[in-house]
Parts: structure tokens; C-alpha cells; sequence
């Protein structure tokens, strides 16, 4: 019987398996394995419980589609594509199943495979890399100990050691994923994100999004303002950049310390306020290549995370959540943020 896996509906427009028009077309093919999850995240479409699509996964649409046609339009992908990335729904026979197609998918092509999946043990990982995965993504979704048994379910601090583990283990090969807007600070998502990153693990960053059929589909996502303070304390974490965070009696970032040079571009130097223009920090986190278009927001935005650098000025996104900047001395700038 012919195998079938469900792909985003931009990688299939990437593709040319389908016909659609994509203003920012993925340059990683995104794949879903299983469906209807083991476990109920209050926030995810594919939760046991959830009354959403099968065919849903955050915005995105993921039709299913035969394996052998998918496997030959990977061979040929364009030059644009970056990476394969699978994302494991965890039912039955999962793990399994994911094998077999990056397998098939290294057999075809040299494009790294990332896989994104909920594990409780290192051998389910050690068989990921054995298979040719070049990274894989354990997600931690929720940043705090009474939200992450509210909204995802188990013990925080299991979970938290597990990742760590994974990536002492394999080292320079683990990603989590962090979504703000779950009932967390700014202090608490600090704090997660530095022990992330001091230990060798990328962090990709998503917004809370409603999705209908979920517990929590009448909840609110974060605001731009406060996702803005979010990335940038992401992206100097990940760029190594020292920086001294105040927060207030509720966690809310309110200023930084840092130096006053930070590459915000690649291959220039420049402040934070001045000469900023394409904005890596706004981009898409978590793998390399993965730049994952409209995943928390709509085409016409808000934009929480750009696939593309984004047309706007500096002054224009910097504008909407910085409140000032100031000398400090000749070495360090004081940014105070709207809150």
C-alpha cells in the first residue's frame, strides 16, 4: 500500500506540488508524521482532546499527500530549500514511521533533516542521529513550572533536565522551542533562555497562537511590544552579547545594559538605534535555513516572525517598543523599553 505524510502547504507550493501563490515561500521543506497526539497541550490542534483539524498544525494547513511523489519532489527541490525539517505528531507507531522516511530522504538527498519530537529518552535521540538527522528539536513550549503542568502537561524540571541532557550528549545538535504568551515573565523567559543557550542549545522562539478547536482558542497572543523584548533578549543571548537585564516587580523587562556596538546585520557594527535596517533579530528562530513563513501570524500581520528581512526602517520597529537609548559611559548604552 502506498505510504502517504502530510507537508506544509508552502513546501508543497515550494515544491510545485501544488499551485499557490507564496509571497515568502519556506526554504525548509516541513513535513508532519502521525496525527492526533498522545498527549494534550492545551495549545495544540493535534492534542488528544483537541476538537481541530487533523490537518492543522498552528496556522498551517498540511495535506496529505503520497510519499513516493514527495520523496521525488525533494530529489529535484530547488535551490532555494534548505533543509528538510519532520515535526512528529506522537502517536502510535511514530517513531517508527519518521525513521523510514528520513531514511528514504537521505537516500535521495544531501539536505540536512531536522526533526522536531517529544521524547523521554536519550535512545529515541541516539536513533535520530544514527538514521542521519543533523538536528533535533525537544520542545519545552511553556517556561514556567506552574504554567508548563497548566498548559503542556508533566514535571518542569524533568523536562528541563532532559533537554540539557540531550544537549550535553549531542552537542551543537539540540534546539528547543519557547513560545511567550504562556502565562510567563519577561524575567522567567530570560532566565530559561540563558541556561538554554549557555549549555549549547538553540532556542526558536514562537508566539502563543489560538487556534480553533483548543482549550485555548479564546486566549489572546502576546503583544508585538512585549514579543519585540523577547527576541532581542534571544538574539543577544545567542549572538554571546553580555547584557544586564532590570526587570520590574512583575517581570516585565523595562531596561538593559549592553554594550553599545551589537551586530544587528551581518557584517556591520552598529548601535541599536542607529543604522539598523534589515533586523535579524525579527527573522525566524531555530535551525539554520528554517524560516517557517506564517506559523503565528497572518500574511497581512501583525508579523511576530519574518521568513524574509522586513521592508520597515529601523526607526519603525525599534520605535514601536523601545522607549530611549542613553550613553552610560563610552562603553556601555542603557535601552529603556515601553511596557
Amino acid at each position: 500500500m502506498e505510504r502517504k505524510i502530510r507537508a506544509s502547504i508552502g513546501s508543497l507550493g515550494a515544491l510545485g506540488m501544488r499551485d499557490i501563490k507564496l509571497p515568502a515561500p519556506p526554504t525548509t521543506i516541513y513535513l508532519m508524521v502521525g496525527e492526533r497526539c498522545v498527549y494534550d497541550c492545551a495549545y495544540c490542534s493535534q492534542a488528544v482532546n483537541s476538537k481541530g483539524s487533523v490537518e492543522q498544525l498552528s496556522r498551517v494547513v498540511w495535506p496529505a499527500v503520497e510519499w513516493q511523489e514527495l520523496k521525488d519532489a525533494v530529489k529535484d527541490a530547488p535551490s532555494f530549500i534548505k533543509r528538510v525539517c519532520f515535526q512528529v505528531v506522537n502517536s502510535r507507531g511514530c517513531l517508527e514511521d519518521v525513521l523510514f522516511f528520513i531514511r528514504e530522504i537521505k537516500d535521495v538527498s544531501s539536505l540536512p533533516v531536522s526533526v522536531s519530537i517529544r521524547v523521554t529518552r536519550m535512545e529515541d535521540l541516539e536513533k535520530l542521529f544514527e538514521a542521519g538527522v543533523e538536528r533535533v528539536g525537544v520542545a519545552l513550549d511553556v517556561a514556567t513550572e506552574t504554567t508548563f503542568s497548566k498548559y503542556r502537561g508533566g514535571d518542569f524540571k524533568k523536562a528541563v533536565d532532559l533537554i540539557l541532557y540531550a544537549g550535553e550528549l549531542f552537542k551543537g545538535r539540540v534546539t528547543t522551542h519557547i513560545i511567550v504568551g504562556m502565562g510567563e515573565s519577561d524575567k522567567e523567559l530570560h532566565g530559561v533562555m540563558k541556561k538554554m543557550f549557555n549549555n549549547g542549545i538553540t532556542v526558536g522562539l514562537f508566539a502563543f497562537t489560538p487556534i480553533k478547536g483548543t482549550c485555548l482558542e479564546g486566549e489572546a497572543p502576546p503583544s508585538l511590544r512585549r514579543y519585540r523584548r523577547i527576541q532581542l533578549m534571544r538574539y543577544l543571548l545567542s549572538k554571546r552579547v553580555e547584557f544586564l537585564p532590570e526587570f520590574d516587580r512583575k517581570g516585565n523587562l523595562i531596561s538593559m545594559e549592553t554594550a553599545r556596538r551589537v551586530t544587528l546585520v551581518p557584517g556591520t557594527s552598529v548601535t541599536l538605534l542607529g543604522g539598523w535596517a534589515a533586523g535579524d533579530m525579527v527573522l525566524t528562530s531555530g535551525c539554520a535555513g528554517c524560516n517557517r513563513p506564517y506559523y503565528n501570524e497572518k500574511p497581512l500581520g501583525p508579523m511576530f516572525n519574518y521568513p524574509l528581512p522586513p521592508k520597515e526602517v529601523a526607526e519603525k520597529i525599534i520605535g514601536a517598543f523601545v522607549e530611549s537609548e542613553e550613553d552610560i559611559d563610552k562603553e556601555k548604552v542603557r535601552i529603556r523599553f515601553k511596557v
